[in-house]
């Protein structure tokens, strides 16, 4: 029986640690601060607040914006002349990267740093992210708007190939690939950065392979920061979308199937599970199964149990209680004696003692429901007087 009850005990606190766990896992997913990677009011060195500082100086307003809902009622609020940033597309959903190829179909030019294959499908680039597990640095080898030929760029952790289908898209920073003879084919590695013109299905995009590049560690080595400014300080407001983990939720691929980290069918199972193991410990918490029987240490007469508690009463002068347990075992047994039922009235067996001994049903009542004792000789008086009670009753 103890060995059961341990192991149910056991099962109770091993549950009770994982709901404990779960809750502060869940408690710390929702208070962490939406990643420090190109954070704009971040001043250590992922931040990217001398970034937005810089532009800010230059009259650019900057907006912020960490969910896909606060972006798009900002893109439909918004006049001509604002440019849009994805900083840091680790919580960028496939659904709210959707959203946003929608709503900013009107904005001067969209800018992403870093996005996944995923992103830039839902975004819709034809395009292929192949992340290079370093940061490297790369020159340019291209002219457009926003680079110049030659400028280098230090931080690119990520390569682009774009497909056939990408019309009229320009490839900057190529990572090249040594031939056989000691020549370089570029571009045989993808490129560093995509430049993509608006179609009727999204605004210019321009997707650059880094995020370390333009954050504050990195701002001012070779020409980051010039390439930066260049990208996101051509319009006069900016939009700096900087998604949280919120933006995770709900992610879907183009075809309607999930595509976010977790599967769909996940939640559900949790929550049968969940469910599942409060019931059982609820179930097996009510059974306390058949009684086994324990040997006791010693054998404890029950005369001496009477006067051990008879001494507690006489050591807290609790008189009443003491006569009101002798008169109580007295009716007992002599409704046992008499044949009576315990739902019998008290006069009832006042009655039937009565008779039964020759006394008076006054003089019963007294003994049975009288005073209460005042003193320790009355209590010894009425004890001896339901004991003679009780055995006149008896030789009947």
């Amino acid at each position: 029986m103890s060995a059961v009850l341990r192991w149910r005990r056991a099962g109770l606190w091993l549950l009770l640690v994982a709901l404990g766990v779960g809750a502060l896992a869940a408690i710390a997913i929702a208070t962490t601060p939406p990643g420090g990677a190109m954070d704009p009011e971040g001043v250590q060195a992922p931040g990217a607040a001398a970034l937005v500082a810089v532009l800010e100086q230059n009259g650019v307003d900057v907006q912020v914006s960490t969910s896909i809902e606060d972006v798009s009622g900002a893109l439909r609020s918004s006049d001509a002349g604002t440019s849009l940033v994805v900083a840091n597309t680790t919580n960028l959903g496939t659904a709210a990267a959707a959203t946003l190829r929608q709503e900013s179909v009107a904005v001067d030019r969209l800018v992403v740093l870093s996005p996944s294959t995923d992103q830039l499908r839902a975004l819709g680039v034809t395009a292929t992210a192949l992340p290079i597990g370093a940061n490297v640095q790369v020159e340019s080898r291209c002219q457009t708007d926003t680079v110049d030929e030659g400028d280098s760029l230090l931080g690119i952790d990520t390569r682009y190939e774009s497909s056939s289908e990408a019309a009229g898209a320009q490839v900057c920073f190529p990572l090249t690939l040594a031939s056989q003879d000691g020549d370089e084919g570029e571009g045989a590695h993808g490129a560093g950065l995509l430049e993509l013109p608006s179609t009727s299905a999204h605004a210019p995009v321009t997707v650059v392979g880094s995020t370390a590049g333009f954050s504050n560690g990195t701002i001012r080595d070779e020409d980051n920061a010039a390439i930066a400014l260049r990208l996101l300080g051509g319009s006069p407001r900016l939009l700096w979308y900087q998604p949280d983990v919120g933006d995770l939720a709900g992610s879907a691929s183009d075809d309607g199937e999930s595509g976010g980290l977790l599967p769909a069918w996940l939640a559900p199972a949790l929550a049968l599970l969940a469910t599942s193991l409060i019931v059982l410990a609820l179930v097996r918490g009510r059974r306390l199964g058949r009684l086994v029987r324990e040997p006791l240490p010693v054998v404890v007469r029950a005369v001496e149990t009477t006067e051990s508690r008879g001494r507690l009463y006489r050591r807290a002068q609790d008189r009443p209680r003491a006569a009101a347990v002798l008169r109580i075992a007295t009716l007992d047994r002599l409704r046992s004696r008499l044949g009576l039922r315990r739902a019998d009235s008290l006069e009832t067996v006042a009655r039937a003692v009565a008779a039964a001994s020759g006394r008076p049903v006054s003089e019963v009542l007294a003994l049975v429901a009288g005073p209460e004792p005042t003193d320790d000789a009355a209590l010894v008086r009425l004890a001896q007087d339901l004991s003679d009670l009780e055995e006149k009753a008896h030789r009947t």
